[in-house]
């Protein structure tokens, strides 16, 4: 989910409110606050509690809600998973620890601190583009089986297919895979992936759930045909410093969700036509 801000960059509980039910309404399975389309580690603490909060309070348990506590440092981690459990969430999803480099042990330290921190199960958040490094499968399989049925499943973000492959072997008896690359939805569902966890679905959660639910029911056409129409999009939501391009598009569709946070920028005027041209067809539907 993105995290909508008003004039003054303050978070937008009012837009939160109609994002929240503009998403379950078209059928999505779960929401995850404060991920990379977020914009997380540009809120405050007092900000990801007050997000986390609304967006349970809205969703009334219709589906469940994943919170994001990535943090760099182990312990505030671990902290930001006790109070998402305090504010209601029902799992919470962390990347490793980011600009700090650790190795498979320092990985592991960090994820088993923050699973004794909280009762909830906790979702492995691999994300190169953003982390700097992948996390190996390996050190999620210790997890399973130090933590059994703890480990709700990895959110896998990125387009090496060979890695994704090698996720599956390791860990597909022990947890799900969702692949988080929106281009490659389609694609990874028939590798085997569990579903997906999108930031296109912010803007097309109609289409994204016809993606899975049609797959999943073996209409195989439909779902290459869903995906092909949506690429377009997906690959423009690159454009600018993301997730500026998906503010952007929730603003055409007339969910207005402001603009990113600094040192985030909006769209240039030729980028915000890329936009709209890559979803004419939902514009004018």
């Amino acid at each position: 989910m993105v995290t909508p801000f008003n004039s003054k960059s303050e978070v937008d509980y009012s837009a939160l409110d109609r994002l929240t039910e503009f998403l379950i309404t078209n059928g999505v399975h779960g929401l995850m606050p404060l991920g990379t389309s977020g914009e997380f580690a540009l809120l405050s603490q007092e900000e990801r509690v007050g997000v986390i909060e609304r967006v349970v309070s809205r969703t009334r348990r219709r589906v469940p809600v994943v919170a994001g506590i990535s943090e760099p440092g182990t312990r505030l981690a671990a902290k930001r998973a006790f109070q998402a459990e305090r504010a209601g969430a029902d799992a919470v999803i962390a990347t490793g620890p980011y600009y700090y480099r650790t190795d498979d042990e320092g990985l592991l330290l960090h994820y088993q601190s923050i699973l004794n921190q909280t009762r909830l199960p906790l979702m492995v958040y691999n994300i190169p583009s953003y982390a700097g490094y992948n996390i190996p499968p390996e050190v999620v399989n210790k997890l399973c089986e130090k933590n059994p049925g703890r480990i709700a499943g990895v959110k896998f973000t990125t387009n090496d297919l060979g890695l994704f492959l090698e996720y599956l072997r390791e860990l597909k008896t022990k947890t799900q895979i969702l692949i988080g690359s929106d281009s490659l939805f389609f694609s990874a569902l028939g590798l085997g992936a569990a579903g997906g966890v999108l930031g296109s679905a912010n803007v097309l959660p109609e289409e994204t759930v016809s993606i899975y639910n049609s797959y999943t029911k073996g209409d195989f056409s439909r779902a290459g045909n869903i995906q092909g129409r949506i690429d377009g999009f997906t690959s423009a939501m690159a454009l600018g410093t993301y997730p500026s391009s998906l503010k952007e598009a929730l603003r055409l569709i007339g969910l207005d969700c402001g603009e990113v946070r600094a040192p985030l920028v909006p769209l240039l005027p030729d980028q915000k036509l890329k936009i709209k041209q890559s979803l004419d067809w939902k514009v004018k539907k």
